[in-house]
This record gives structure tokens, sequence and C-alpha cells, in this order.
């Protein structure tokens, strides 16, 4: 199954409005659904006025490199979380924070008109540093959750059978605590009863029940020691509700995962 961009993510996480594929995706995506709120937590640390926890805030590195991409001027070099406890600096790490030069001479008094200036140019400064460390924040959660992303095993089209029209994918992924999940999707719901998801033998002699199929996408855990060598046929079975348990005998979607 194609997820939504982590680009597409983060935006939506900072408020902007889904496209309607982003939308049709994220109604039937459980994983975009968590990735969105988990970056949105991400934002709201980012806009929340309290003292943000320790090790919660991007490390330097993360600002220079947003400078750069996006080409900033000078004055936006410095990084916005300066003297501010950063993920890697700060009490406790042994480093201490960056506070900033300190003044050593008061001010100059400044006319009014070049007060309203620097006033109007502050804002816009502090408009442009508060959208790019938003952006920071965003991209930090992005970084961190890199790490706990599935790794795409296998995937298959699936295609549908005579007399069905439906099409669909099957993917495996093997989740970060190592065990290995089967997602499953769908255009439709043909189906004169029930939907059923197998893993077969390349012979059709031999077959295994993950459970059945709701809606567009289903989720299903690879039981342990299962070889997918020996099952590659992924099928989707139009059951009807007798009480047998044995694969009816109708597909509706079907697809060989290459492993």
């Amino acid at each position: 199954m194609q997820h939504l961009h982590d680009d597409a993510l983060a935006l939506l996480a900072l408020g902007e409005e889904p496209t309607p594929d982003e939308a049709a995706h994220l109604e039937h995506c459980e994983r975009c659904q968590a990735e969105v709120l988990s970056y949105g937590r991400v934002v709201s640390a980012g806009r929340s006025t309290d003292a943000a926890p320790a090790g919660s805030i991007p490390p330097p590195a993360v600002w220079a490199g947003i400078h750069e991409s996006l080409g900033l001027s000078a004055d936006l070099r410095r990084d916005p979380f300066e003297g501010v406890q950063h993920a890697e600096t700060g009490p406790g790490s042994g480093e201490p924070a960056n506070h900033g030069p300190a003044s050593e001479e008061p001010p100059a008094p400044v006319s009014l008109d070049a007060a309203r200036s620097r006033r109007r140019g502050t804002k816009w400064l502090a408009a442009a540093a508060a959208a790019a460390v938003l952006a920071g924040a965003a991209t930090w959660g992005i970084l961190q959750n890199q790490a706990a992303q599935p790794e795409v095993l296998a995937s298959v089209t699936l295609e549908p059978l005579p007399s069905y029209t439906d099409e669909g994918t099957a993917t495996v992924d093997e989740l970060p605590d190592g065990e290995r999940e089967l997602v499953v999707t769908s255009t439709g719901s043909d189906a004169e009863g029930y939907r059923e998801v197998w893993l077969i033998s390349p012979d059709i002699t031999s077959m295994v029940s993950l459970g059945t199929m709701d809606g567009r996408e289903a989720r299903f855990q690879i039981p342990e020691g299962l070889d997918l060598a020996s099952y590659p046929i992924v099928d989707v079975s139009d059951e009807p509700n007798d009480g047998n348990p044995a694969h009816s005998g109708k597909s509706i979607l079907r697809g060989q995962l290459d492993l």
C-alpha cells in the first residue's frame, strides 16, 4: 500500500487542509492517522509557550540544515532555540547551554520613525522565525520517527478473479519489534457473504487463514515461524455465512508475493 509521504503528513499536522485523495486515504489508513497525530504532538510542543522538557528540543544542527535548505537570510541564522536546553546540550549533558553574548553597553536612543520601522521588521522576522521553528519541529519529529518505520519485505498487486471487479494490494511489513504484518487493501467490498484473507501454497494444496477483512484496508499478524516462501499467494475470498471454516472456492482477489 502506498502511504502518504512524510512531507504531506507534516503539513497536515501543521493544519493544512488535505487534498481529496489524502482525505480518502486517511479515512481508511490507521497508520497514517497515527503519524499525523504523532507529528501534531511535535507541532503542539513547538507552539507551546511552556518550558520544553529536557531532550525535546532539536539540536542546533537541525536549524542550521533548515536555514541552508530554505536559503534564509543571515538575520535568521541564529538558532531560535538558542538558550533553551537542546536534546544534546544543556543541564545534565556536560555542556552548558549557550545564552548568547551579554550586552555591555546600553542601547543608543532611536527616533520614533526608526522604532516603528524596527517594530515592523521585528514582526516580520518573528513571523518568519515562528514558521521556520514549526517546520523544524515537524522535521525533527520526522527524523525521530524514521527509525520506528516498518521495513517492507514484499508487496504485490492483487488482481480480480472472474466475475469480480475489485483491485487491491498486499504488503508484508516487518515491524520494529520483529513481528511481520500483512497489509491488504481493496478498492471495494464485492462479496455475497464476508471476505476472508488467506496465505496459500504455490500448488494450492495448503493454506492458512489470517482472518476476515472489513472495509478497504486490513492488517493481519503473520504467525511466527510461518515460512512465507511456502505460502506466497495472498488470496481474498468470498465466504458464505454457513459456519464452514474451509475456503469457499470463490476468490475475489489474488496475487503472489515476490520473496
